[in-house]
Formats: C-alpha cells, sequence, structure tokens
C-alpha cells in the first residue's frame, strides 16, 4: 500500500487530556454532570440553556421511519438555530456576525415551514430515533463545549458545530432509505449546511468575506462624448471547496464509530490521490489540537499517527485538494 506517514507535532496538551479519560466510570459521571453545571453557569456561555432545550427537543423527536424523524429533529434542530440566531443579536455583536445571525434567522425560518410541510402522520418509531442518537449527542457536546476569545466567535464555533451536526444527521437519514420530497429536502438541507460550515471557518480565520464593489467610474466633464470601453469578460470562478464524503473511501477509525482505547494513530484512504494540506483534532472539552503535516504529492493513503487517545469524544477536521480541487471533511468517533 502506497501509504504516507505525516508528522504530528504538538500533542502533548491533548495527550494529557486523554489520560484524564481514564479514571473509573462513576466518577467520569460526576465529572461529566459537574462540567454541565459549569458550563450552564458560565457567563460567558449564554446560549447554553438554548443548546440544552434544543437538544432535549431533538432528542424527543420522534417520526414514524427514519426520514420522518430526521424532519422532526431538524424542525427543533433549526428552532435552536433561530433562538440563538436572536440572541446573539442582543448581545452587540459585530458587522459580520449580526449579518450571519440575521441570515439564520431568515433562511431556517423559512426551511421550518417547508419541512413542518413534510411532517409524516402515523405511530411513532423509537427504533428510528435511535439512528441518530449518537450523532446528536456528538453535536450536543461539541456545541457545549465550542468556545471563543468573546461572544461573536464562541457564537460562530457553535454555529459551526451545529451546521456540522445537521450535515451527520443528514448523512444517517440518507444512508436509511429516505426517498421522495423528503429525500430531496435532505439533500438540499445538506448543501446548504455545508455551505454555512464553509462561510463560518472563512470568518474564524479572517479571511475577507466578499470582494469589494467597484468603484464608480467618474464621468469627463469634456463636451467630447466619452468613447465605450469594451466589456470585460467576468472573472472565473474559483473552484468550490467540497464536501469530502466525495474523497475520502474510508478512514480509521471510521466517521461514528466508537472503539477501544487508547488509539494511537487515524487513518484517512482517499478515493483518487490528494495531497493533505490541515489536520486539527478536537476533544469534547473544546481543546484543539493542529497536527503539522508534511505532504511531498497527490497520494491515496495517510497515517497520522497520535499520542494515545484515551476515553472521550473527538472529531478530526482535514482538508486537502486533489487535482487542484480543495475537499474539506470531518470524522467523528468514540473512545471507550
Amino acid at each position: 500500500m502506497n501509504r504516507y506517514l505525516a508528522c504530528v507535532s504538538a500533542l502533548a496538551l491533548m495527550a494529557a487530556a486523554s489520560a484524564c479519560g481514564r479514571s473509573e466510570e462513576p466518577a467520569n459521571n460526576v465529572v461529566a454532570e459537574n462540567d454541565m453545571n459549569a458550563m450552564m453557569a458560565d457567563p460567558d456561555n449564554p446560549f447554553a440553556s438554548i443548546e440544552m432545550r434544543m437538544h432535549d427537543a431533538m432528542t424527543a423527536a420522534v417520526g414514524t421511519n427514519g426520514a420522518d424523524t430526521w424532519v422532526r429533529k431538524m424542525i427543533e434542530h433549526h428552532e435552536g438555530a433561530v433562538e440563538m440566531s436572536r440572541l446573539a443579536l442582543t448581545l452587540n455583536p459585530g458587522e459580520h456576525v449580526a449579518q450571519m445571525a440575521q441570515s439564520t434567522i431568515d433562511k431556517q425560518g423559512k426551511e421550518i415551514a417547508d419541512l413542518e410541510k413534510l411532517v409524516a402522520s402515523g405511530n411513532p418509531d423509537p427504533a428510528s430515533a435511535e439512528l441518530y442518537r449518537a450523532a446528536e449527542t456528538q453535536m450536543h457536546d461539541m456545541m457545549m463545549a465550542a468556545k471563543g476569545a468573546n461572544l461573536s466567535e464562541t457564537f460562530h464555533r457553535k454555529m459551526l458545530e451545529h451546521h456540522m451536526g445537521a450535515v451527520a444527521l443528514s448523512d444517517i437519514a440518507l444512508a436509511n432509505g429516505a426517498t421522495g420530497a423528503v429525500r430531496a429536502q435532505i439533500e438540499k438541507t445538506r448543501a446548504d449546511q455545508q455551505k454555512e460550515a464553509a462561510l463560518i471557518e472563512t470568518m474564524l480565520r479572517g479571511e475577507p468575506m466578499a470582494a469589494a464593489p467597484p468603484t464608480p467610474t467618474v464621468q469627463s466633464t469634456s463636451s467630447a462624448p466619452a468613447k465605450p470601453e469594451a466589456p470585460k469578460a467576468a472573472p472565473k470562478p474559483a473552484p468550490p471547496a467540497l464536501a469530502g464524503q466525495a474523497l475520502v473511501a474510508s478512514s480509521r477509525p471510521a466517521d461514528g464509530a466508537t472503539v477501544a482505547g487508547p488509539v494511537s494513530s487515524v487513518e484517512l484512504h482517499f478515493s483518487r490521490p490528494a495531497r493533505l494540506g490541515e489536520v486539527t483534532i478536537a476533544s469534547a472539552d473544546g481543546t484543539v489540537m493542529p497536527m503539522m503535516v508534511t505532504a511531498v504529492g497527490e497520494v491515496l493513503d495517510y497515517e497520522l499517527p497520535l499520542s494515545d487517545l484515551g476515553l472521550g469524544r473527538y472529531s478530526v477536521d482535514w482538508k486537502a485538494t486533489a487535482q487542484g480541487i480543495d475537499y474539506w471533511g470531518r470524522i467523528r468517533f468514540e473512545v471507550r
């Protein structure tokens, strides 16, 4: 196998965080409860009560089958985003945050109405809700742990996890037999949520949101008519960043898997040769560690050695380029 071994640095802190997960299970439960209470009381996280209500409402949302359960859960998911965005607007946010919050209210408010039209009637199927439980819990944990240097950044990071959670839930629905109008809505929602996630990542990197509008041309005061300029060809748009599901053939641990610890490496296997450019690992407590990847070209397989990861939930975010097209993705797994 043509495998590229990536170099990793600065994972000592992650290893220390992982080591904390090797205590006895009852103690873990007490610590988790204390941590949750601390998050709820944290003045730097005014969104915590909304996040808890959203999680409870999503957990309680059960439909007649897997597709209908997705519809009901996504209604509660979007309601949570609207409520968080309304709160963000009261916290004196910056211009871009205010625009994003209002856009979320408008877009997801409309989609809630569209989703409500798709709700099916019939007896609820509790087994269909179990399909989504792990992804729901992981989204909730990642949102509760997401923090920034200020309230605006905290809102950004929480909404990033919120959007990625919707993508994960949509993938589950698509893999479990959704058809017809509901499937079309799932595909639309998934694409929209990926775009929103990419937009937030751009904002967090401090990159400009859009090109400035062109400066108006000043007309000549001469009596002679100005010679009209030949029309200029529109600039060719850069290829968009695509979701990694189109590139990743498999990973180890697999996305959504629960594995025995410790985990000493992560493997990414691409469907076509790609150059891996950026990888970060985040634990459920909010610790984020970048991994330095020194790629020499486009290859199919990558193995990322780690300091042993202990008990807990983790997400691996990666970016890669294949034949001039940028891809990004996230792998989530739990170590027990």
